[in-house]
């Protein structure tokens, strides 16, 4: 009797997480086709309260080959609130224009920044959300 209840409650939480998970992935796909068809409010919507979403796009700004990255440089660059910080970052470390969007990333202000410009830019941020899949 208690091998039976044992096994029932095993295979009870097996159909579980494998319900959610299915659950989530096809959360996902929605989710992925839908972000083409949202307006700009819903767009930055789902970007200011999808961490996930932010985590990608991060990732793609510290990319190299990224086309979002170089937009990002010169927001940085010809912004009065963060062209001072970019100017001093370079200048104190020559060579090191690979790693801007690195200082970027590790400095809460910069990327508070930048991310508020990302999500208040419709085209800007269409093109952040389809780079990341989204």
């Amino acid at each position: 009797m208690k091998k039976t209840v044992v096994l029932m409650a095993l295979a009870l939480g097996v159909a579980s997480f494998t319900g959610c998970h299915s659950s989530k992935s096809a959360a996902s796909d929605v989710t992925s086709s839908a972000v083409s068809d949202m307006s700009a409010d819903q767009m930055k919507s789902y970007f200011l309260n999808n961490p996930d979403a932010q985590a990608k796009v991060k990732e793609a700004l510290v990319d190299e080959d990224s086309p979002l990255r170089r937009q990002a440089t010169e927001y940085l660059k010809s912004n009065p609130d963060t062209q001072a910080k970019v100017t001093d970052f370079l200048t104190k470390n020559p060579g090191a224009k690979g790693n801007l969007m690195k200082y970027v990333m590790d400095n809460p202000e910069l990327t508070q920044k930048l991310m508020n410009w990302i999500s208040s830019n419709p085209d800007i941020l269409k093109k952040a959300l389809s780079l990341v899949g989204m």
